[in-house]
């Protein structure tokens, strides 16, 4: 059997091959060229724009891009103000009342402030009358109301540490390190044109001026000891009238006595110090004047 022709459709593939003397036509040539220049001809933007490879690229970097939105201006926020300083007790409190043992602020609350505790001598007579400021708990816990019977006189009992002033028959001292130092005098005199008048003295002892230093010695042989000069007298308080001035004249507290029993306002802004010292120049005043009794005034009650 005769082989096949090269370019017979029946060839093998390696023997497929076109005749020699086969000759392709023109137009081919021409096409092969033209698609030569084709693949290395670079293609134009706007080809390129249009290739569905880059198309679907453009697509991806879109979605994966991140797009700034606009947004309103931010605005500032300021957190909320906090609430005010909680205040153990009434800061504003300058009206009181005694009810012995306990001094009640009144008119800006109704709870006890302060509280006496009295000694006696043997023979029952006051020696001595303790004040002191009553811690915030026990202030309200005597405030809140009882379902019992009330007793006849405050289960309160005196924490002596905690006193602020000890008044004798003479003079008032403090014992605490927001006290005045020193010493507290209360002198009394009738005038013909303003009656009786009260003056509180807070008075201090005068180191350059003390008997014992050797400097005032020529001084005390010239002059002799007199006992006032070792002291500094300044007055606090002027009484008359039950209308309280301090010592350059100016009203700043008032005192009553009637049906509600005594009563004290002070009239100024005062600190907690300037407040103790005031109450307690009331109390002062008080005791050493008419006496304060109360049911149960006994130490230790």
């Amino acid at each position: 059997m005769d082989e096949a022709p090269p370019y017979s459709p029946m060839a093998s593939v390696t023997e497929r091959r076109l005749p020699q003397e086969y000759v392709l036509p023109q137009e081919y040539h021409a096409r092969q060229d033209e698609e030569d220049l084709e693949l290395v001809r670079p293609k134009s933007t706007t080809e390129a724009r249009h290739d569905p490879r880059t198309d679907a690229l453009g697509v991806l970097e879109e979605q994966n891009t991140l797009m700034a939105v606009a947004t309103a201006p931010s605005t500032l926020v300021f957190p909320p103000e906090p609430p005010p300083m909680y205040a153990p007790l009434d800061t504003l409190a300058h009206s009181f009342r005694l009810d012995g043992p306990l001094i009640f602020a009144t008119k800006t609350s109704s709870t006890p402030r302060y509280q006496l505790m009295q000694e006696f001598t043997r023979s029952g007579r006051p020696r001595k009358l303790h004040v002191r400021r009553l811690m915030a708990s026990e202030s309200r816990s005597h405030s809140l109301p009882s379902s019992s019977q009330e007793p006849t006189w405050p289960q309160i009992g005196y924490d002596e540490e905690g006193t602020m002033y000890t008044i004798t028959p003479y003079e008032m001292k403090g014992l605490r390190s927001s006290t005045l130092p020193g010493i507290i005098k209360l002198e009394s005199g009738w005038s013909i044109l303003g009656g009786k008048r009260t003056k509180i003295f807070h008075v201090q002892k005068n180191a350059r001026r003390d008997s014992l230093n050797p400097e005032n010695s020529a001084r005390m042989q010239k002059y002799g000891y007199h006992a006032d000069d070792e002291w500094d007298k300044k007055l606090l308080f002027s009484v008359r009238r039950g209308s309280w001035e301090d010592g350059v004249s100016r009203r700043v507290a008032v005192e009553e006595h009637g049906d509600e029993g005594a009563q004290f306002e002070i009239l100024e802004e005062v600190s907690g110090a300037r407040r103790d010292l005031m109450v307690s120049c009331w109390v002062m005043k008080m005791w050493m004047v008419k006496g304060i009794r109360w049911e149960g005034d006994v130490k230790g009650w």
